[in-house]
Parts: structure tokens; C-alpha cells; sequence
């Protein structure tokens, strides 16, 4: 007799606890709209916070697995911790604005579906301070999927298979090959190994319109009448904007039994944010970026 699928969505905290705060404070807008089941994946110690804490947000904590636990690589080893079949990933940095229940029907035809797409070396966009075209010329590919790695769906399985994949392009290719990017201003992150290996793969994409908010469009968000279910903070959200989805953060944790707090990390988040913004502004007046 064959098994159903277990679904549910992923969310990741690991290293200092403001993380775990975030995806708590992610999980609880995600829960207000979908009855899928929404778990985390964290470190040892995290774990144990998350266990205690905030039993009443997380239906499971798993651990991720030690070999991940080194600089940008985390978000790799998600596939191997998930305790569903199915998953959606969603960062901690994102509050959820609508229903992402309909990302789980690209698995139908993907074993991961990306947010994002696939170039040609016809195009040539920036990927955190990346020419795509040159990663295409330097890593002899003819596509390379520019993603934002905020939500993503995958089937657990093949995607373990894939993101050691990711681990391995990340330490062994582009980690070394690309690390004197960094002073020029470009951002080594997770992304750009996703990007050569599904490339090289051919690794599928959510389908449009594009749930997540880009940063052209944060200035005309309305919290009453959001276009998209999903905000992820990349950019800084417009002061009044902001402090209502502080405010509602507030709300939700009172409402789930979670202690109030005096300050919150998406006021230090909103900080670095600012601070990017005006130096990616700087890069690019000097073409940099």
C-alpha cells in the first residue's frame, strides 16, 4: 500500500537566538494562513530553546546536521533534516502576508522548485554584485538560475542529493574562485552555488507571478491589500509599514502565549538593512554594482 506524502512548511534558525525569535515570529504570521503543519530546523542549542520556548509555534524541531554548521552552507542541509516528504522552505526573515499553500503544486512537476529563473548567456543580470553572464563564462554554463533563496519547495529525497551538491560547488568551487569578489563589493552567499548547480542541472522554478516582494516594490506595499503573500526582508520596509508589522508580531505572540518583549531583532535587522541599502546605492553610482 503506498504512503501519502507528509507536507509541511521549513523554516531554519541556528547560531545566536535572535534567529529562532524570527522564525517564531515567521511562523506565526505562516499560521494564520495554512493548517500544514510549519517546523524548524535548528543546532543543538537552538533546538532545546525552541523545544521549551516556543512549543506552542513549532509542531517539530529537528537538528541539522554538524557538517553544515559552517559559514554560508546552513540552508543546505535543510533536505536531510526535514521531517516531511514535501516541504516549503521559508527563511526566518520573512512575514508571511497570504497563503503560500499552492507552492506545493510545483512539486508535481519538480523535485525543487526555486524562486527565480534560468538565464541564457543571452542575458546578463546582477546576482548580488555578479555579472550572470561571467559566472555562465567562468563556470562553462550554458544557464544559471538566478534565485533569491528565501522560499523554495522541494521533495526530500532527491533534494538531499542536490543541496550536497550545493555543498559541495559552494566549498570546493566557488568559495575558492570567487573570494576575492568581496572586495569589490559583491555578496558571496548561499545563492551563487545554487545558481551554477541549477544551471548545470537544469533545476526547476516556482511558476509567476513571483510570491515574494523585490525591493522596487517595498515602497508601495499595503499591509491592508498586499499583492503578494510574501515579505522577506532584503530591503527595508517604509518606517509606518514596518512598525505595524512590529506591531502585529507583538499581537500574535501575546495571542500564542509567548512573553512580550522590550526590543525586537527586526529593529536591528531593519538597521543593517538601511545601512546596505545606502551602500548598494553608492556601488552603483560608482558602477560597481
Amino acid at each position: 500500500m503506498t504512503r501519502e506524502p507528509t507536507r509541511g512548511f521549513l523554516t531554519l534558525a541556528t547560531g545566536r537566538e535572535v534567529f529562532l525569535e524570527m522564525a517564531a515570529d515567521m511562523a506565526l504570521s505562516l499560521r494564520e494562513h495554512t493548517d500544514v503543519p510549519v517546523a524548524v530546523v535548528a543546532d543543538a542549542a537552538l533546538a532545546d530553546v525552541a523545544r521549551t520556548r516556543f512549543e506552542a509555534v513549532f509542531h517539530t524541531v529537528t537538528l541539522l546536521d554538524e557538517r553544515f554548521l559552517r559559514g554560508r552552507i546552513r540552508k543546505y542541509g535543510v533536505a536531510q533534516a526535514s521531517p516531511f516528504d514535501e516541504v516549503v522552505f521559508v527563511d526566518a526573515d520573512c512575514v508571511v502576508l497570504g497563503s503560500l499553500d499552492h507552492l506545493f503544486d510545483a512539486l508535481a512537476e519538480h523535485d525543487i522548485a526555486m524562486l527565480g529563473e534560468q538565464l541564457t548567456r543571452q542575458d546578463d543580470e546582477n546576482h548580488h554584485g555578479f555579472s550572470t553572464r561571467r559566472l555562465m563564462e567562468r563556470f562553462d554554463l550554458d544557464r544559471y538560475l538566478k534565485t533569491n533563496s528565501g522560499v523554495f519547495a522541494f521533495r526530500r529525497d532527491p533534494a538531499v542529493v542536490v543541496m550536497e551538491e550545493w555543498r559541495r560547488c559552494f566549498l570546493e568551487e566557488i568559495q575558492p574562485r570567487l573570494r576575492w569578489s568581496l572586495l569589490r563589493g559583491a555578496w558571496l552567499g548561499d545563492e551563487i552555488a545554487i545558481g551554477v548547480v541549477g544551471g548545470r542541472l537544469g533545476l526547476g522554478t516556482l511558476p509567476p507571478p513571483h510570491v515574494m516582494y523585490w525591493p522596487h516594490e517595498f515602497d508601495a506595499l499595503d499591509l491592508d491589500d498586499p499583492i503578494k503573500p510574501l515579505l522577506h526582508f532584503i530591503w527595508p520596509p517604509p518606517d509606518d509599514v514596518f512598525q505595524r508589522l512590529v506591531q502585529e508580531m507583538a499581537e500574535r505572540r501575546r495571542a500564542a502565549g509567548l512573553p512580550a518583549r522590550e526590543s525586537t531583532p527586526w529593529h536591528d535587522e531593519v538597521v543593517k538593512l538601511r545601512r546596505m541599502k545606502r551602500r548598494r546605492q553608492i556601488l552603483e553610482a560608482v558602477g560597481w554594482w
